[in-house]
């Protein structure tokens, strides 16, 4: 996970054109050669391959501009560089550490990446579209929220990971309104899981049993809300994000049961999970936990003022939302 986005989209560590994706294309398939060969394969050699050739060798001068009917074409068969694909995902997962970024800086970068070619393959659209909704989310923009995870939802269902992410930002908006009820978007979550590997899968297995724990214990049922936590995976191998969620949720549900001492525990291993994987933003969130179960103590205080900071250094207006709550729970 921490390497995830650290490749650059081509040689130059900048967002992609039309020369760059083309290159790229080159150096994975041999030459722009071979690139055509296969395009014009494709198409039952509708069109030879050295007139594809020389439409490819035009494309590559659009720039960024939009790529027209071949720049259609070859994204349909190509789709985006491995090494792009990843840097879209990585500015797209929740999960990521791109949201340790402050928001200005993110919503920058995601400007630079929001045009062609990447802009118009469907992989583009819908990591770029996640990734404006949770730059909206930190912004509380909820209706702007929403209407990006309706742009990423359009671009296409063949990714799974990316059906989660839609359905769980949709899940989070859902239960802003009905906290108490179940989202309808985190039906198809479970079986969704199942096609999703790696490290990704612990992560988004993790923030879908704390959303339907999350209605759980709105509704009273905390034991059920706890057992969920409970047997999501916690071992050396499993993704630091996904270890310090797990800890969070038994925190908050140790605490409701009233072993103040074991959910103290738990928010204090939470914080280090996130410190430790450099997950600045997950980080104040556990230290919110942890000033919720210490209280008006020291460690409290300490914890409140160590969360604002973080809150104010990304300028994340979501994270200042909960922190200004956690100071008027102990007012």
């Amino acid at each position: 996970m921490a390497s995830r986005g650290q490749k650059p989209g081509h040689a130059t560590g900048v967002a992609l054109d039309w020369d760059g994706y083309l290159a790229a294309l080159a150096v994975e398939h041999g030459s722009l050669a071979a690139v055509s060969e296969r395009l014009a394969a494709g198409r039952a050699y509708h069109d030879d391959v050295d007139s594809i050739t020389r439409a490819l060798r035009r494309l590559r001068s659009r720039g960024t501009l939009a790529g027209g009917k071949w720049g259609d074409r070859v994204l349909a068969v190509f789709g985006l560089p491995r090494s792009v694909d990843e840097r879209l995902r990585f500015m797209g997962s929740y999960h990521a550490r791109f949201v340790d970024l402050p928001v200005p800086l993110c919503a920058d970068l995601v400007q630079l990446w929001d045009r062609p070619p990447t802009s118009e393959s469907r992989a583009g659209r819908r990591w770029l579209s996640l990734a404006r909704a949770t730059l909206a989310l930190r912004a509380r923009r909820f209706d702007d929220a929403a209407a990006y995870l309706g742009t990423a939802a359009a671009a296409g269902d063949d990714d799974a990971a990316g059906r989660v992410e839609v359905a769980l930002g949709q899940g989070l908006i859902a239960t802003r309104v009905r906290p108490r009820e179940l989202p309808a978007a985190l039906a198809p979550v479970p079986g969704w899981l199942e096609a999703v590997g790696g490290p990704d899968a612990d992560c988004l297995r993790a923030r879908y049993v704390g959303q339907v724990a999350h209605v759980l214990n709105q509704t009273g049922d905390i034991e059920r809300a706890l057992a969920l936590h409970v047997v999501l995976p916690d071992t050396s191998a499993t993704a630091a994000f996904a270890r310090s969620r797990r800890a969070n949720g038994l925190a908050y549900g140790l605490y409701r049961r009233g072993d103040v001492a074991g959910a103290l525990a738990q928010a204090r291993l939470a914080a280090s999970y996130a410190g430790d994987a450099g997950h600045v933003r997950l980080r104040a969130m556990a230290l919110l936990m942890v000033a919720r179960v210490a209280g008006h103590g020291d460690e409290g205080r300490d914890a409140r003022q160590r969360a604002s900071a973080i809150a104010n250094a990304l300028e994340d207006d979501m994270l200042r939302s909960r922190c200004a709550a956690a100071a008027r729970e102990v007012a």
